[in-house]
């Protein structure tokens, strides 16, 4: 992959936002990725109507908007891996152990480094455009308890601070990169990253669905973003987000 997007970029800061995806819903772009930056978020969601909470300028909350030409809603997974790997490949630069958990949240061993919410318009059966929201724990070192997945952050693994804005712009001009093979209509390279770099993917786990508890194996993810799972008759398991979950 080429190391430089020749794609219009557009960066916008706002120091308070109720969130950076509601933002962004209404906005009218002007370059082919729009970028937009919080240093706190009054009302920022993750999936499912959870609620990210990040302590003010010291995360990196941002989302990116996008508006594709040709690409199907049955294939709009496609966009939520791309920044999954843009995160993943970036923290890589700072420390090791860096995964992806299904769909989109980035592990660092089995601790949540980040969290991230997508939200498609469609027109038709197409994506019309794209709202990509991501929350990436940078210096926060302090965390409410009761989180679903235990936290962590950049700055409690190498212990000194770094600046939010230099995480966003660097996962921005990677996601570019992914975003040109996207509108390429070449999905294959993005997928199979994703799935090279899938938390657990092969590993025997507890898994538990509607039905109660089983074991089985990640096998892979769907281009629609539904997860299957092997259980130990070898039967596969279709599930779409928050229809299983990982026992611990």
């Amino acid at each position: 992959m080429n190391m430089h997007s020749d794609l219009a970029l557009e960066y916008r800061h706002l120091e308070e936002v109720s969130s950076t995806n509601d933002f962004l819903r209404a906005y009218e772009p002007m370059a082919d990725v729009t970028v937009l930056s919080a240093s706190y978020q009054t009302n920022g969601r993750g999936q499912m109507g959870n609620t990210w909470i990040s302590n003010s300028g010291e995360n990196a909350l941002f989302s990116i908007l996008v508006c594709p030409s040709a690409l199907k809603a049955s294939d709009g997974f496609v966009l939520s891996q791309a920044m999954a790997l843009s995160i993943k490949e970036v923290l890589d630069g700072y420390l090791e152990g860096i995964s992806i958990k299904w769909p989109n949240d980035i592990y660092c061993g089995d601790e949540k480094i980040c969290g991230t919410l997508i939200e498609n318009v469609l027109m038709g059966k197409f994506v019309g455009r794209s709202v990509i929201g991501s929350g990436i724990n940078v210096n926060q070192t302090e965390f409410p308890g009761g989180l679903a997945a235990p936290p962590t952050s950049l700055r409690i693994y190498i212990n000194r601070i770094v600046p939010p804005a230099d995480i966003i712009r660097s996962v921005a001009g990677r996601f570019a990169l992914y975003y040109e093979e996207v509108q390429a209509g070449s999905y294959d390279h993005i997928r199979d990253e994703y799935h090279r770099h899938l938390y657990l993917r092969g590993e025997k786990r507890c898994f538990q669905d509607e039905t109660g508890t089983f074991a089985g194996v990640i096998s892979h993810v769907e281009p629609d973003g539904h997860i299957i799972i092997r259980d130990e008759d070898g039967l596969p398991r279709r599930y779409a987000f928050k229809q299983v979950k990982l026992k611990r």
